[in-house]
């Protein structure tokens, strides 16, 4: 055997017993060659080094009880084929906190935090590995020459799989994230990943997200069935997606936020839910050669001042709008398709400007291009057909239209109602199923150089008193008049003109006389879908006073948009909520009704919620709560952050202590303050814990102003809420089930025990499993009995 070699075995006499013992002998160049079986140690690697397993991967583990399992200060070393395991709650398995760590063909677990952390001056290279840890992240790096993930499945991580923060850096490649209950991959700091040829699949959270001033540069990133947002980009650094892939996302594909400027390249997102593309927060950047498909809402959103460019982008099969841009968005498209999508091919709303060049518009059960809400876009090169509402419409907003073609229009081709001002040059528009051009009452502008044939109705059609240019257009072959003016007045000008062919005469300067063929009757729009949240709110079994509270703020919110809108102060108002009251008495349920409400309102982007209690916000380790508390605040932006039992964070946690629980109300209250606009808080718990919650931080009680107090159910509420279960579920209560009911929820303790509505579904739960054993014994039963809960059925101990 070469002097060289260290041989350590667990068979006595035949080398060393533990690997310490062979390090401590080592020189450097050495290889120590590792028996079958498990050692438990803590080995601090001091010398140029290269630990193997003898019989290869899987039949050597490396344990540590306590502390970190392997760990490196300076040089090098190499690790090969061992499972290197850490049971310490608050160590990772693997730390290098400076020279270079090779580990290839490893397993490696733990349950802390993090499972390899590379700090400072250290460098990890992870070839052909396998990482796991329910409790914690998988690889966190913020050391600036962090190393390098090849070919290595990160697996079932208890929160983000891979972390690069601060001044870190990463490359990965060709590896596998799987069943992270956070993000699959996280940058925020100055962080700086490299990623190719990789898969991120079953996040918890965004499955990508980079934040701060992080920078990413992603090849062939593939996202796919992330329980939340594909990509979340909010990041001042540089980020670039090329050729990645986003598939069965639960939220949007690809999120830009934060004035953050990605350049997006031959990406395709598809089968994901609210936007496939969704570009807020005065986002910039480009989006080149992408495809967005099949997505349940929208498919590029842009909003909030952003002005992202796009080229070459197809957006097909979408549940919404192909394409929306609001609030004051100056996006620029060209060479945009949108293909067979349910509602407007293309909406520009809310003050939105943009330039749209050589687009096209193929079939989709809504408008082709819709302009309103004081949006000024201009469009060139649109090719619009088979649309089965108007081809484009354009109401209380400014369009210029030019080199345009529209055919074959489920209603009118070009549509200017109340408010418009619309510009057409050199357009053409044939086979509209309403007018060729409607200009309607209130509606003005100018229609230059275009031709409107073979429309089943008027070619164009004046019905405003304010100023109207036409000029030099020809309208041809429609089956009602070329040119008709409905109201006298001298602000219409219509001068070389071309018309013929069209069933009635034209009627231009006075109130049309003639009889004018109706135009086909237009397609329904498709209904939205889902219920209204105020009549789900006043549906709810009693809550008067909650009721009565949540109507006020409602009120009082829109009275505030309705201020701001006219350039006024908001008044004073309670953003953030404590809800009071036991267990049971609908506080989650109100809390999502009332996001709902605000989202409805536009108060918030979103209006999800998301429900979280102390263990989501607290971590075993101090700086890991800040860490834990960030995501799930970060989660919930656009919408409401429900914290259940929030009074625990102010009180000793066990293991934790309670220095952990204020350190993650220390986050929430700067948080709170950071994102004001744009996320409602609302602390829900026990009337005198809460009161306890408020006063254990100064910023605290500013911040929850307003709290809204839940009363027990009466009796007669709780029957009513076992009536409602009984209709949901197609049953009834003959008249002793209701009268035992009453009886029993008025003589029942409201101890600590007592759940409410929670009570009131457990006691409707145990009647029909009582029902269904008492009509398996019956040798008849009628549908009426399969129906009918009654006093046999009632649970008489509760």
């Amino acid at each position: 055997m070469s002097q060289n070699v260290i041989m350590v075995t667990q068979t006595p006499g035949q080398g060393h017993r533990s690997v310490g013992e062979a390090l401590a002998v080592a020189t450097d160049g050495a290889v120590i060659v590792v028996g079958p079986g498990r050692y438990t140690e803590n080995l601090v690697l001091t010398k140029a080094v290269t630990i193997t397993a003898e019989d290869g991967p899987g039949t050597v583990q490396l344990v540590a009880d306590t502390g970190v399992t392997v760990a490196l200060a300076s040089g090098s070393a190499a690790l090969s084929g061992l499972t290197i395991v850490a049971s310490d709650a608050d160590s990772p398995a693997v730390l290098v906190v400076g020279g270079q760590l090779g580990i290839t063909e490893c397993v490696v677990r733990a349950s802390s935090w993090a499972t390899v952390f590379a700090r400072d001056a250290g460098t990890v290279l992870m070839r052909d590995c396998e990482i796991r840890n329910s409790v914690g992240a998988g690889v966190v790096v913020t050391a600036t020459e962090g190393g390098v993930l090849d070919s290595c499945r990160l697996e079932e991580l208890g929160t983000s799989a891979v972390v690069v923060a601060d001044d870190g850096a990463l490359l990965m490649r060709a590896c596998s994230v799987r069943g992270a209950a956070g993000n699959g991959i996280c940058l925020n700091g100055h962080g700086k990943l490299t990623v190719e040829d990789t898969t991120v699949s079953g996040a918890g959270k965004p499955a990508v997200a980079v934040e701060q001033q992080a920078s990413l540069s992603a090849t062939r990133l593939a996202v796919t069935k992330t329980s939340a947002i594909g990509f979340y980009l909010a990041s001042s650094g540089t980020v670039v997606l090329q050729e990645c892939q986003v598939q069965r996302a639960a939220a949007e594909g690809i999120f830009v936020a934060e004035s953050c400027a990605p350049q997006l390249t031959g990406c395709q997102v598809s089968g994901t839910r609210g936007r496939g593309l969704h570009f807020a927060g005065r986002a910039g950047g480009s989006v080149t050669g992408c495809d967005v498909s099949e997505v349940d809402g929208i498919g590029i959103g842009v909003t909030e001042r952003s002005v992202t460019e796009f080229d070459r982008i197809t957006v097909t099969g979408c549940t919404g709008a192909g394409v929306r841009v609001d609030t004051a968005s100056d996006p620029f498209f060209r060479r945009l398709r949108v293909l067979g999508c349910d509602g407007a091919a293309i909406e520009l709303h809310g003050d939105a400007r943009g330039r749209l060049e050589n687009i096209e518009i193929d079939g989709g059960r809504g408008v082709g291009l819709s302009v309103a809400e004081g949006a000024r876009p201009s469009v060139s090169g649109l090719s619009a057909r088979g649309m089965t509402g108007a081809g484009v419409s354009v109401v209380g907003a400014a369009l210029a239209l030019t080199d345009s073609e529209i055919n074959g229009a489920g209603a009118d081709g070009v549509h200017a109602g109340a408010g418009a001002d619309l510009s057409l040059l050199r357009c053409r528009v044939q086979g509209s199923t309403g007018m060729g051009c409607l200009v309607a009452e209130g509606a003005s502008g100018s229609i230059v150089d275009s031709e409107f044939t073979g429309g089943a109705a008027d070619g164009i059609r004046l019905e405003t008193e304010e100023a109207v240019k036409v000029s030099g257009c020809t309208v041809r072959d429609n089956h009602g008049s070329g040119v008709r003016q409905t109201r006298p007045g001298t602000g219409i000008e219509v001068v070389d003109l071309i018309s013929s062919g069209n069933l009635s005469a034209d009627a231009v300067g006075t109130a049309a006389t003639a009889d004018v063929p109706a135009p086909a009757a237009q397609a329904p729009q498709r209904a939205e879908l889902g219920s209204d949240p105020l009549v789900e709110l006043e549906g709810l079994v009693g809550l008067a006073g909650v009721k009565s509270e949540v109507t006020s703020l409602i009120n009082l919110n829109k009275m505030a948009k309705r201020r701001m809108d006219a350039g006024l102060s908001a008044p004073p108002m309670a953003r953030h909520l404590v809800f009071a009251g036991a267990p049971g008495t609908g506080k989650t349920t109100v809390a999502r009704i009332y996001g709902q409400i605000l989202a409805q309102l536009g108060v918030l982007r979103k209006g999800h919620l998301v429900e979280v209690a102390r263990a989501d916000l607290v971590a075993q380790i101090i700086g890991g709560t800040a860490i834990k508390t960030t995501e799930a605040f970060t989660a919930a932006l656009g919408g409401v952050l429900f914290i259940d039992e929030a009074y625990t964070l102010s009180q000793g946690g066990g293991g934790t202590g309670p220095d952990f629980g204020r350190e993650a109300i220390d986050t929430l209250v700067k948080l709170m303050e950071d994102h004001r606009d744009d996320v409602v808080v609302i602390a829900a718990g026990y009337t005198k814990d809460m009161t306890k919650f408020l006063e254990s931080n100064p910023g605290m009680e500013s911040r929850f102003s307003r709290t809204i107090e839940f009363a027990n159910y009466t009796p007669d509420e709780l029957v009513t809420i076992v009536r409602t279960q009984c209709a949901k579920h197609d049953y009834r209560l003959d008249e002793g089930a209701g009268e035992a009911l009453l009886r029993y929820f008025d003589e029942i303790p409201k101890d600590g025990t007592f759940g409410n509505g929670r009570t009131a579904r457990r006691v409707f739960e145990r009647m029909t499993d009582r029902q269904a054993s008492r009509l398996a014994m019956a040798t008849t039963a009628g549908s009426a009995d399969l129906t009918l809960l009654t006093t046999e059925d009632f649970p008489m101990g509760g």
